[in-house]
């Protein structure tokens, strides 16, 4: 696992900030060098964290994941909010960032991101913050959390993608509509991950099973249920 660097990735930071602003005032047009120029440094630095323009683009998305939890880090109860707050949160943050160069977002989002071939930095960021918040909330229920894996985390990664594309494309006032669908979407997610039935359910048939010669001298329709079980 690579150690995190804060110097690094400030650096990276500002080169990308910059890097997005000049994207929007040349139409896209833009050089390494007018980002030296800009930074006041060397463009051979610049090749020191980034090999080419496109890889500058999208570390600006790739950022804003570690620049939340920068954010995060300053909230002292943050661990005690639960999944729907920790989720909505993040989509509300990451909505006000992506604001703040709104223009550049709209018109590199589809290309950088969603109509990239391979899996971006910027959506293994995601999936590893939704992973942070999932397998640290205990109020998950078990038979919930034994759906924490990789295809999970990819779903919901989808999921807040097209959550952002929503955002882009809402013209209702300060975007209230995309707020109520953020809220909608994570508490239906905090619904399913505590709801308690299916462990309910589990420890029934366990216990059932564990007495079932009881069951099957007393109760009927138990017999009938285990030997359903024993044919399968």
């Amino acid at each position: 696992m690579k150690t995190f660097d804060s110097e690094s990735f400030q650096m990276q930071y500002q080169i990308a900030d910059v890097a997005a602003d000049l994207y929007v005032a040349g139409a896209g047009d833009f050089t390494l060098k007018d980002v030296a120029k800009e930074l006041d440094i060397d463009v051979g630095e610049i090749f020191n964290y980034f090999p080419n323009k496109k890889d500058i683009l999208q570390f600006y998305y790739a950022s804003l994941a570690v620049r939340y939890e920068f954010m995060i880090d300053e909230i002292d109860d943050f661990e005690s909010y639960s999944i729907s707050e920790k989720l909505s949160n993040f989509a509300y943050a990451s909505f006000d960032m992506f604001a703040e160069k709104q223009v550049f977002v709209e018109d590199t989002f589809d290309e950088l991101i969603t109509r990239n071939c391979a899996r971006t930095e910027f959506e293994e960021e995601i999936e590893r913050l939704v992973k942070r918040f999932l397998e640290s909330d205990k109020h998950i229920s078990l038979s919930s959390s034994i759906a924490l894996n990789g295809y999970f985390y990819a779903f919901l990664r989808r999921q807040y993608l097209s959550l952002v594309k929503f955002w882009l494309n809402d013209e209702s006032e300060n975007h209230e509509l995309t707020m109520q669908l953020t809220d909608k979407l994570t508490g239906f997610l905090q619904e399913l991950m505590y709801n308690p039935i299916a462990d309910k359910s589990l420890d029934l048939v366990k216990f059932m099973y564990a007495n079932k010669k009881s069951f099957l001298t007393n109760i009927p329709f138990v017999k009938q249920i285990f030997s359903k079980i024993e044919i399968r």
